[in-house]
């Protein structure tokens, strides 16, 4: 399983550092289930749990990963707060995207690539947009 760092932090939230939150992790990946006292250590979180099917009060901080989406389990949240942090990860992701699909598009780059790199990028790609879908359906939750 690879990880890849995701924004979720307490200075985004506004949260103390030395708070320790519970987390809930969405995941559908069963995988993932062995690495959630990694996850733990790594998020220095008071627990997280896996709930698939986990449905988020609006305003509840998200963090979106390739393995899944990463919920921080607060007693409120601040909703503007919470919309401006998705918002800046949103144009984030957006400009990523569209510097891979400028690659992409690039004829020059398709041909002269190895045809691993370009895979790569396609499957960078998916994984950005899926990101993105997810993301926007979070900010979508808080209006």
């Amino acid at each position: 399983m690879r990880f890849k760092p995701v924004a979720i932090s307490g200075s985004e939230s506004k949260l103390p550092s030395n708070k320790k939150i519970r987390c809930i992790l969405r995941a559908n990946e069963k995988s993932i289930s062995g690495e959630i006292p990694t996850l733990n250590r790594l998020l220095n979180a008071e627990e997280v749990t896996l709930d698939a099917k986990y449905n988020a009060p609006a305003g509840t901080p998200v963090a979106v990963a390739v393995f899944g989406e990463l919920f921080l389990a607060i007693a409120t949240a601040d909703q503007a707060r919470e919309r401006e942090r998705l918002d800046a990860q949103i144009a984030k992701i957006d400009e990523e995207t569209r510097t891979v699909e400028a690659k992409l598009q690039n004829n020059a780059f398709v041909e002269r690539a190895p045809a691993a790199v370009v895979e790569q990028h396609r499957r960078r790609l998916n994984d950005l947009n899926a990101q993105l879908t997810k993301l926007k359906q979070a900010r979508e939750g808080l209006n």
